[in-house]
């Protein structure tokens, strides 16, 4: 939905600043299952993220996407330093992790995805915050991100 200042004047095809974009907003607690090396600004830091629901049949948690969105300085520097010790495997590309770090993310939606094996993919998720309160069997489930769907 997109409203406008009732003083805003109307130009068919663009949107001013007076007009403001308005999505809804939903939040999910996911694992974080990789992470890979960041690129430009970000050379040097464990960057992007990839994202991972809790399986509803208790299997491993499966990926729903990747983001870089949201992060601080702050929090890629602490990626970099806490990602390593937990590490499964090391390819060229960044790191596998083991399935033990719970992120919060705040995302538009979802949609259905032949790249993911979940058959979902989030929209514009970004980094809230890591939840060292929650463990990953409390994370959010594939369900979850699949009712998403429906609206």
């Amino acid at each position: 939905m997109v409203v406008k200042a009732l003083d805003a004047s109307y130009a068919a095809g663009r949107r001013g600043k007076a007009w403001q974009k308005v999505k809804p907003v939903h939040t999910l607690d996911l694992v974080v299952i990789g992470v890979e090396w960041g690129y430009g600004r970000r050379t040097g830091t464990l960057s992007n993220i990839h994202l991972a629901a809790r399986d509803p049949d208790g299997g491993e948690p499966v990926m729903v996407g990747k983001t870089f969105k949201g992060m601080t300085d702050e929090l890629l520097e602490w990626q970099t330093r806490t990602f390593p010790e937990l590490a499964r495997e090391r390819p060229d590309w960044g790191l596998v992790l083991r399935p033990e770090l719970v992120v919060e993310v705040a995302l538009d939606g979802a949609q259905r995805s032949t790249r993911y094996p979940g058959g979902v993919a989030l929209r514009f998720a970004r980094v809230l915050r890591y939840r060292p309160d929650k463990s990953p069997a409390e994370a959010d489930t594939l369900d979850a991100i699949r009712a998403l769907l429906a609206r």
